[in-house]
């Protein structure tokens, strides 16, 4: 489902009631009020966490965790400053069109990615995906993993694990699909060991797909040329290259 439907009243009770009694017994310095505020009183947040989680103990559990590690990376104090001008203006990351069920699409090219600039990486992600997701609040976002160019070299099985991870805690609920994008034959044993780490549910959504196979999920009016598509695009910044409010 490419939107997130809001939880009946009950469920949101209960786990608001969860979470405030859970974080009596967590030190104030391990979570950022803002979060915790959301939670509280953002119906669509706090229904990203419980459709994420199976029961309404497990959502509970999640959120304190999400809280203390999203408090940790300073999710809502990123900016492009914080990430490094420099690191912004490599392309990396970008958004580029929608997928077939109107998810936007949020592409990163591996390729250009070097192993040594694994934190402001991680920085670039995360504001990305917040980015994302307080423009469109109970939408989900399309991720292309876009290998085209990677090597053993500039490959980091750690980043691609923190990607996973972000997903599952940072900001549970919002994936749509993960397109594992025109994966060279040298990355299928590193690929092999990454999709023993996702859950079901993140296994459901990933997809290995090359040039023949991705207008199954985005048409060519919204794939870039690269890729086979329609769509003349060259990323540049700054500004963003989208119209996200900055």
């Amino acid at each position: 489902m490419s939107v997130i439907a809001i939880v009946s009243q009950d469920k949101l009770d209960e786990a608001r009631s969860g979470v405030k009694t859970a974080l009596e017994e967590v030190s104030k310095e391990d979570y950022d009020e803002r979060d915790v505020t959301d939670f509280m009183n953002n119906d669509m947040n706090t229904s990203y966490y419980v459709q994420w989680s199976k029961t309404i103990p497990e959502a509970v559990k999640l959120a304190v965790k999400s809280f203390k590690i999203r408090k940790d990376n300073q999710i809502n104090d990123l900016t492009p400053d914080i990430v490094g001008i420099e690191t912004m203006k490599k392309g990396y990351m970008f958004l580029l069109g929608r997928d077939v069920n109107g998810c936007r699409v949020l592409h990163m090219r591996t390729g250009k990615m070097e192993k040594k600039d694994k934190e402001a990486n991680q920085k670039l992600m995360m504001l990305w995906l917040s980015r994302i997701q307080k423009a469109e609040p109970g939408k989900r976002v399309t991720f292309i993993m876009d290998t085209t160019g990677s090597s053993l070299f500039n490959s980091d099985m750690g980043f691609v694990t923190f990607i996973i991870d972000c997903f599952a805690t940072r900001f549970p609920g919002l994936l749509e699909k993960n397109i594992i994008y025109n994966l060279p034959g040298v990355l299928n044993a590193m690929w092999k060991l990454v999709s023993k780490m996702l859950s079901p549910e993140q296994r459901e959504v990933t997809i290995m797909c090359g040039k023949s196979e991705i207008t199954k999920y985005i048409d060519e009016d919204n794939l870039p040329e690269s890729m086979g598509g329609k769509k003349s695009f060259e990323y540049s910044y700054p500004p963003f290259p989208d119209e996200l409010e900055s």
